[in-house]
């Protein structure tokens, strides 16, 4: 029975693959007149008998009349080039800079931020159920670290949950790292 229908099928497609590469030579016209265009290719430069369509000497204007590609000043695949900056010519005695008086800051300067970013968190079964285990990325590599574990830089891991860490500085300042 299977084998019946493989057969069907496979003389199915073949009489539609020959049907169909038949059916363009059945027409009562040839194809060149079916189209109303001459298949023949025309040399270039050489005016067809026709007449040109409505918009084609618009488009040919325009295409005359394209502006010339503005020069960039600033190649993105040279590193650090720029143009040279030439300075501004000047009349009569030459300009002193005016000095900005300095600015004195009494407020405290802030600590650095850790430069520590999480990249994991792992667990592994305690007595007292899950211990999680930061993974932390940093200058020096990976860092596995516990809470109370000290950290280069003077800092002290306070906590480490499922989905973040916090860390604690010197002066008492935490900041928090989490997962992304």
């Amino acid at each position: 029975m299977l084998v019946q229908w493989r057969t069907t099928l496979i003389v199915g497609a073949v009489s539609l693959a020959v049907g169909w590469g038949m059916g363009g030579g059945l027409s009562s016209q040839p194809p060149a007149a079916q189209s109303g265009r001459s298949r023949d290719p025309r040399p270039i430069g050489v005016e067809s008998a026709q007449p040109p369509a409505p918009l084609t000497g618009q488009l040919r204007r325009k295409l005359d009349q394209q502006p010339a590609r503005p020069q960039s000043s600033r190649n993105p695949f040279v590193f650090g080039s720029r143009p040279p900056t030439t300075a501004p010519a000047t009349r009569g005695p030459a300009a002193r800079p005016e000095v900005a008086p300095e600015l004195v800051d009494d407020a405290p300067e802030a600590a650095p931020s850790p430069a520590f970013v999480l990249s994991g968190v792992a667990s592994s079964a305690g007595p007292d159920g899950a211990v999680f285990t930061a993974i932390l990325s940093g200058g020096q590599g990976l860092l596995f670290v516990k809470a109370g574990d000290e950290l280069p830089g003077g800092y002290v891991v306070a906590d480490v949950q499922e989905t973040m860490v916090t860390i604690r500085d010197g002066s008492g300042g935490e900041r928090t790292l989490r997962l992304r």
